[in-house]
């Protein structure tokens, strides 16, 4: 009845058979460890509901670390292409603001992203809001925001020049920071 199989002989298949899929599972260090399988026979009863909606809906927002590393790979190439287009339009700054504006600011939002599917949500937010992050958070999202309302509302090139220059230094800052060593003041670059 419903959902359930009637011949109980018959087992489910689980493996993909796209070209593409298979070609991505192909190259996942990750193995099969990190994916949720459908079982490949029926147990004699039907299975029971999850006790609250809740857990229920948990699986479904649950990724893989494989998976995580392919959305992360996606965000910062979609990221790179924006910045790219921005680097391409950055002779038409002055006619067209609001274009730059968007993609930048878009780009900016798609590598925070990434982080997020990385780390998870709750966590990276947690990350940016802690101590030694809040500077750059402030600083990246203050810029994210006005480097928009600069480009659409107030329409000021220089201003929203500005705001995407700080946009980049921020992005720097945030980059070195991970690098050992990366964000600590007292080291001091050589003189030649």
């Amino acid at each position: 009845m419903g959902w359930s199989r009637r011949d109980s002989e018959m087992p489910a298949t689980t493996s993909s058979t796209t070209p593409i899929l298979s070609k991505l599972q192909s190259i996942n260090p990750f193995g099969d460890s990190g994916y949720v399988r459908l079982p490949t026979q029926e147990a004699p009863g039907a299975p029971l509901p999850a006790p609250s909606r809740r857990e229920e809906e948990e699986g479904w927002f649950a990724l893989s670390r494989w998976d995580r590393l392919l959305v992360f790979g996606a965000c910062n190439a979609a990221a790179v292409v924006c910045f790219v287009i921005c680097f391409a339009l950055f002779p038409v700054l002055s006619v067209r603001p609001r274009k730059f504006a968007i993609l930048w600011s878009l780009g900016s939002m798609l590598f925070l992203a990434s982080w997020a599917v990385l780390m998870g949500p709750l966590q990276y937010a947690q990350h940016l809001i802690s101590g030694p992050r809040l500077p750059f958070t402030a600083a990246y999202f203050g810029s994210i925001t006005l480097t928009l309302v600069f480009a659409i509302k107030l329409q000021n090139t220089i201003l929203t020049l500005l705001s995407a220059i700080v946009q980049l230094v921020a992005l720097v800052w945030y980059l070195v920071s991970y690098f050992p060593m990366g964000a600590d003041p007292d080291i001091r670059l050589p003189i030649i």
